[in-house]
């Protein structure tokens, strides 16, 4: 009996490992592609307005993608949901780097977001390692936390440095192998048998009926949404006004991966924050202490520091991972991960639309309204935290 759970524990933590290393080649092939991405659009042609176009579009493409995500997350390997989608996700890359016109990105763009089908399966494959919370937590923490700041502390730079020698393009090229090197490694995982256990028998309308489930949702959408319309244009302000190279704003996103690394490392160490909802507190403070400097900055130096601050957003957006853990029901895992990256897709649809209109009338204009989103979710989280965690709002009524 202890040999078998000797075993198991073995059996999980190399799973763990496995799934470590995929999310930081896939979040690697994120910070070659995403610091950039604007720029290239631009690149070929496109307006501020087009821009938004394009980078609201694939938002919308997401959202397409992940409504039956979770029916494909009950009725198919995990291992092969993850991998195969990745793989889909690094073509679309390469088509992408291919177009010589903004509106020929679409057809990558569809492959790209085909991929986020993945997401929900591997969400619900980490939550299936820990037979506990804290160890859901743990591994939660190591897999969409830990490994995304080790490898975006790289790969903007990096990104900005093949920009500089080799083009935009070469970003995307990089992007699509780390995305295929990450297939390759979620294709090897070996999925525990405690893990692989049926999730089926909820519906997204019981978690609409969860009262603290609809307020953290909202709070989710306003977050992700608020951040996502400040920050999805600075480089494109950082470079137009106020000239600062590729290679330096590939430096500023390393940056910012900095900044979620040190505050990551703030949630293990204090009591305090170990709360998500406080996390959400000091994450969405620190983001709104960055638009400011952004804002009112003139000098490379403060820049840097504006981009440090940024790392809240990272830390913001996978905090909410913790709240739905904390808030629901085990039977409804599949469908909450799926919900999470459905109002992740939603906040980052419409901001910018909203982003490229307000630019073309005042490049300033998207800083300050996602400054003013960051000061007014301060107030929201402190208000959902509260209604949130009252047994007595936990369901609403079906009548």
């Amino acid at each position: 009996m202890g040999d078998d759970v000797v075993m198991e524990t073995a059996a999980t933590r190399a799973t763990a490992w496995r799934l470590f290393a995929g999310s930081l080649f896939n979040e690697g092939a994120i910070g070659f592609f995403f610091t950039l991405w604007p720029l290239y659009i631009a690149s070929l042609g496109a307006s501020p307005a087009e821009i938004g176009l394009v980078i609201g579009a694939s938002g919308v493409l997401r959202l397409l993608f992940l409504l039956p995500s979770s029916w494909l997350v009950d009725r198919f390997s995990l291992r092969l949901l993850v991998a195969g989608m990745r793989a889909v996700a690094a073509l679309g890359f390469i088509l992408c780097a291919l177009v010589r016109e903004w509106w020929q990105l679409f057809p990558g763009l569809i492959a790209i977001n085909a991929g986020v089908i993945a997401f929900p399966a591997l969400s619900t494959l980490i939550a299936g390692l820990g037979r506990a919370s804290e160890e859901r937590t743990r591994y939660f923490t190591m897999i969409y936390t830990v490994a995304p700041s080790i490898a975006t502390i790289l790969t903007p730079a990096a990104a900005g440095w093949l920009a500089e020698r080799w083009g935009l393009r070469a970003t995307l090229v990089a992007a699509s192998l780390a995305t295929a090197a990450a297939a390759a490694t979620f294709a090897t995982v070996r999925v525990p048998e405690h893990a692989t256990a049926s999730t089926a028998g909820g519906s997204y309308r019981e978690l609409l009926y969860r009262r603290s489930i609809l307020l953290s949702a909202g709070l989710m959408v306003a977050t992700i949404g608020g951040m996502m319309l400040g920050w999805v244009l600075a480089p494109n302000y950082l470079q137009e006004v106020h000239g600062v190279s590729l290679e330096r704003i590939g430096w500023l996103g390393s940056i910012a991966a900095c900044g979620s690394t040190l505050l990551s490392i703030g949630v293990h160490r204090n009591r305090w924050l170990q709360d998500p909802f406080n996390t959400l507190l000091v994450a969405t403070g620190a983001v709104a202490a960055g638009f400011a400097l952004i804002l009112l900055g003139r000098d490379f130096g403060v820049f840097v520091v504006a981009y440090l601050l940024r790392g809240g957003f990272l830390v913001a957006w996978s905090a909410f991972y913790s709240v739905f853990g904390i808030i629901t029901p085990e039977h409804l895992r599949s469908r909450v991960f799926a919900l999470a990256e459905i109002l992740g897709g939603l906040g980052t649809t419409v901001a910018p639309f909203l982003a490229g209109f307000l630019y073309e009338l005042d490049p300033r204009l998207p800083l300050a309204a996602g400054l003013v989103c960051s000061l007014a979710l301060l107030f929201a989280t402190r208000a959902v935290r509260r209604a949130a965690l009252t047994p007595s709002t936990t369901m609403l009524s079906a009548g």
